[in-house]
Order: C-alpha cells, then sequence, then structure tokens
C-alpha cells in the first residue's frame, strides 16, 4: 500500500537524503523567486537534474541572439504569448506562441525566444554533456549577415548566457557587421506585440 509523502524529505535507513523532491507548486514558487528574474535572459532553474533541466523564464527579455544547440527544446507558454524566431537558411521566420501553447525545437535549430513583459513560460531542455558546445549567434538588424557566432561549453545555461551577450555588446569590434559595417546594438527589455 503507497503512503503519502510527509512536507519534507526524510533520511532512508543508511542516512542518505532521498533525491526525490516533493511536489511543487509552481506559481508559488514563481512568486517567491520573482524578484531574481532579470534581463537579458530572465531565467530561472526549477529543476536541475542529470539528464534535462526545467527553467521557467519571465519576460521582458533584452536579447537579439539565437541560441544554437545539439539537443531538442520544448516550450510550454504559462502567460502571455511569446514570438520564437527561428532562422531557416537565409531567412528568419516568426512563430508565436499563445498562452497555453507548447512549442518543440528539434535539435540544432538556431532559434531567439522574444518574451514581451508579464509572460511566463517554461523550457525543458537536455543537459549538456561536458564538452558539448553551445552557440550565440548574432545577426545583422540590416542585411543579416553573420555578425558573431560565440562557441562555448555551456556547464551553467543561466549564468553562461547572460555572460556571453554582454562580452559580445560590449566590444564594438565584435559586434560591427563585417558585410555592411553596422553595429549590433544592445537590445532593450521587449515590448509588447
Amino acid at each position: 500500500m503507497a503512503h503519502l509523502a510527509e512536507p519534507s524529505a526524510a533520511p532512508t535507513a543508511a542516512g542518505i537524503t532521498s533525491s526525490v523532491q516533493l511536489p511543487l507548486n509552481l506559481s508559488d514558487w514563481i512568486e517567491e523567486n520573482r524578484h531574481l528574474f532579470k534581463p537579458p535572459v530572465s531565467n530561472r532553474y526549477v529543476y536541475d537534474g542529470r539528464d534535462f533541466f526545467v527553467m521557467v523564464i519571465m519576460g521582458p527579455n533584452a536579447r537579439n541572439d539565437f541560441h544554437l544547440v545539439d539537443s531538442e527544446e520544448f516550450f510550454y507558454q504559462l502567460k502571455g504569448d511569446i514570438k520564437v524566431r527561428i532562422r531557416e537558411g537565409d531567412r528568419i521566420v516568426d512563430h508565436l506562441v499563445r498562452e497555453g501553447e507548447t512549442f518543440f525545437i528539434p535539435a540544432n535549430v538556431a532559434h531567439a525566444p522574444v518574451r514581451p513583459p508579464d509572460t511566463l513560460g517554461m523550457v525543458v531542455e537536455r543537459r549538456r554533456p561536458p564538452g558539448e558546445r553551445e552557440h550565440v549567434i548574432f545577426y545583422c538588424d540590416r542585411c543579416e549577415a553573420l555578425v558573431e557566432d560565440i562557441d562555448f561549453d555551456c556547464a551553467d545555461i543561466v549564468q553562461a548566457f547572460s555572460q556571453a551577450m554582454l562580452d559580445f555588446w560590449n566590444d564594438d569590434a565584435r559586434r560591427t557587421c563585417r558585410n555592411c559595417g553596422q553595429k549590433v546594438e544592445k537590445p532593450q527589455p521587449v515590448k509588447p506585440f
């Protein structure tokens, strides 16, 4: 016969605390952590497991990069509507993801989530094995040429992404398009669309 778990995890007979976490009230967790969501990415881990992690991402974000990784991503839009920009060949295709909808991004597809104010989404991603590379990619707003592909080992997505973006925006040479001379500007938080 099954028993209901008590509110706190208890050590096992061997003295090891169970790794199973109690159910989480997501709305309460978001309110308790609301002050930690900061642009440019505005994301926080809800679960950080061995095989995958789950993040809640709050709008507005302040991004003009595309993300590319050799794994899939699953989006569930909790509140409000977002736009996910996909790089398909030489063009950018926008996909509107409405509140309550899910969106699946296959591996190796460059994408850029655009999150207006007061939006909340959940994203599930596979944990990257050591040595697997991530990409933060910037394209020119004027001619859409590649400006920079930042290729790095991303051990902690919450910290590493923001730092990669800040380093790029703070270097005029790196953010200048070699094709047309346009500078990729540091974006402001996204406004409603």
